[in-house]
């Protein structure tokens, strides 16, 4: 049999080389049709008969013929196309890397409403619009390794600075404690009135409106104001009762769906230790019972870290109007009753009257807060975000921290 098959290998080459090159594999013959073939000058090539190979798991490595088959173009002549050709092939598809645009979708509980319509869905994902979600901010870079002795003469419980436009920390002490915010809780909820309600929506003051503690913008019981004008109170004078009258006024739930929005929002923006519980920021009162005729009460302050007060600050300041009204330093409230009240507003932040490149700030004071503030410093291409809870100065130590940073880095 060997001979019979060295003289038909023999006579194939020498008589008939065309029938071994670039020819089907044929199914298995016998031998004398074989010869038959090859006497009659037929293209004949045989190959044993295929078995069936069970798909390769992933760990394990695909047969050569597999591999040589997704490697080998296919036939100008043929009807399959490279894609058909590999999706023949490969039978573990390989996983590739989304581009923005197929990105899974973000969270969509984040909303903007039209100026005179209803609110419509937006994704955290999206670009910033006059009254649209901000898009997700880049991770913050590790702190720059500072000079031996090198730091602003600040005094504080914690402080914070952000190079917005390297996204690099040049300042962070015991910004990862969560520490009571006061006042700059109104930025969070700032952001939760324009994802969520209209504001051109004339609103009703409530009754009980004069039990808010101070801040007030004094506004009265019954007073019809737009929920634009009470934005601008809340935000220029840190009215605690336009606060109060915005929450209540939401359309979700009264003043606990607005709570609830509130803390979702804070952890749609990525922060990790903030908590609140007012929509001013003035501490929470909780009754916890009675004992010996006394009712014991507690409170509850809104927290947050310096860190995640940065982070808030800087999606706030990516909407347009919250930027302009925190950078406006007087502002006119009109109520729209029969006979309409004014209420004259001014900004009390020192560092919109002075020589700094500040784009706006939002100052806190409570007992436990101690005096807060979140600023954002521009010059030409830099941007710097400043934060200083619970400290004496607080203007005086923003001021600093922001020169200490835009000269030593």
């Amino acid at each position: 049999m060997f001979k019979v098959w060295m003289i038909v290998i023999a006579v194939c080459a020498v008589w008939a080389p065309e029938c071994l090159a670039l020819e089907p594999a044929q199914p298995e013959v016998s031998l004398t049709e074989m010869v038959l073939k090859v006497g009659r000058r037929e293209p004949v090539v045989y190959v044993p008969r295929a078995v069936p190979a069970t798909a390769p798991r992933p760990s394990q490595q695909a047969p050569a013929s597999q591999t040589a088959a997704r490697k080998s173009p296919p036939s100008a002549t043929g009807t399959n196309s490279l894609a058909s050709v590999q999706q023949r092939h490969v039978s573990h598809p390989i996983p590739v890397a989304r581009t923005a645009s197929q990105a899974a979708p973000a969270r969509q509980d984040l909303q903007s409403p039209a100026i005179n319509g209803p609110a419509h869905k937006l994704s955290t994902a999206e670009t910033v619009s006059s009254y649209g979600s901000p898009a997700r901010m880049a991770p913050l870079k590790a702190p720059k390794t500072l000079r031996a002795g090198a730091s602003p003469r600040v005094k504080a419980k914690a402080m914070f600075c952000v190079d917005c436009s390297s996204n690099r920390v040049v300042l962070n002490e015991n910004g990862s404690e969560p520490m009571p915010i006061a006042s700059i809780t109104k930025l969070l909820t700032a952001m939760v009135v324009m994802d969520e309600m209209n504001l051109d929506t004339i609103l009703k003051v409530p009754a009980d409106i004069r039990e808010v503690p101070r801040h007030r913008v004094g506004i009265k019981p019954g007073d019809l104001l737009s929920t634009r004008d009470l934005l601008h109170g809340m935000l220029i004078e840190s009215g605690n009762d336009c606060a109060e009258a915005l929450a209540r006024a939401y359309p979700k739930g009264g003043r606990d769906g607005f709570m609830a929005a509130m803390n979702r929002k804070a952890s749609h923006l990525g922060t990790t230790r903030t908590k609140v519980f007012t929509p001013s920021g003035l501490d929470e009162s909780v009754i916890l019972g009675r004992k010996d005729g006394r009712t014991l009460a507690a409170r509850k302050a809104n927290t947050a870290t310096a860190r995640d007060v940065a982070l808030i600050a800087r999606y706030a300041f990516q909407y347009p109007l919250i930027k302009e009204i925190l950078s406006t330093k007087s502002y006119a409230m009109r109520s729209h009753n029969d006979k309409p009240r004014t209420y004259q507003l001014a900004n009390n932040d020192r560092l919109l009257y002075g020589k700094l490149p500040i784009e706006g700030a939002k100052t806190g004071f409570t007992n436990k807060a101690g005096k807060c503030i979140v600023a954002l410093f521009k010059k030409e291409n830099r941007e710097h975000m400043v934060v200083v809870l619970n400290t004496q100065k607080h203007f005086n130590a923003a001021e600093k921290i922001y020169r200490w940073a835009s000269e030593a880095f």
